[in-house]
């Protein structure tokens, strides 16, 4: 069968016969799960609500997602918002304003666009929303971490993508947001070498380099600047996380759930 595929190719209406293609379609809804969370939760079911929502959560995310600025993204923070990335977070909304004092990726790419897309709601919660993020931009400013000071390299770049999720409470805030690692490590410009979201613009500010779950020596550090309370913490302090977020794994420490 393989040798014959590409004849099979160059020949629409025979390949299409020989396979019994289906037309497509403009959307397609997944099966219902087998797995009864009832008997087998998961702890982010706390997240799941009774009901379905009185808004719509599509278009409450596409327009998050295409806010331009972080006062415009906080006002849709619930109180017990948090962030998670691969090797960042739990970050409460709090956390999220203190780092914005001593830190703006948007000086350093003032042009820096998140560029979402394929929005799609979560088929076993109806309070969740997933989408695709590809982030281009320059780096036409110097970068302020802290006191430090990095030049700018001038240097254009596009990221690997990656999904982003938001869970959103009845009333209609943001609860937890979820970044994911770059979906494939060999997307994106010479030099960013699979890193994505801010690791991946600081890659190709000049500083960092690559940082996964469980790296033992990237966790040293972040608890070194977690401890002096330095610049950008990768995680809040215990007293401001919300106590539905159970899990004590930090930063790039494995998972413990």
């Amino acid at each position: 069968l393989l040798p014959l595929l590409p004849l099979l190719a160059a020949l629409p209406n025979t390949a299409e016969a020989f396979f019994n293609t289906p037309a497509p379609t403009s959307s397609f809804t997944p099966p219902p799960s087998k797995i009864d969370r009832t008997e087998n939760p998961q702890w982010l079911d706390t997240l799941k609500y009774p009901g379905t929502p009185n808004f719509d959560v599509l278009q409450k995310t596409i327009e998050f997602a295409n806010e331009k600025s972080y006062e415009a993204v906080a006002e849709y923070y619930d109180k017990d918002y948090v962030f998670r990335g691969p090797v960042i977070g739990p970050i409460t909304g709090a956390e999220v304003a203190r780092t914005q004092q001593g830190f703006k990726i948007t000086d350093a790419y003032p042009d820096l666009a998140t560029r979402p897309f394929g929005f799609t709601i979560d088929p076993d919660n109806p309070f969740r929303c997933y989408f695709f993020e590809r982030w281009e931009g320059t780096n036409t400013g110097d970068l302020q971490i802290g006191k430090t000071t990095v030049p700018a390299t001038n240097k254009e770049v596009q990221l690997p993508t990656h999904v982003m999720s938001l869970n959103w409470t009845p009333e209609g805030k943001v609860i937890y947001a979820c970044l994911s690692s770059p979906l494939d490590r060999f997307e994106g410009s010479p030099g960013v070498k699979g890193n994505g979201a801010i690791l991946g613009l600081l890659k190709v500010a000049g500083i960092g380099a690559a940082a996964y779950p469980g790296d033992l020596l990237f966790r040293l550090q972040q608890r070194i600047v977690h401890t002096i309370d330095g610049f950008g913490r990768n995680w809040s302090v215990e007293d401001e996380i919300p106590d539905w977020w159970i899990s004590k794994s930090r930063g790039a420490d494995p998972n413990d759930i």
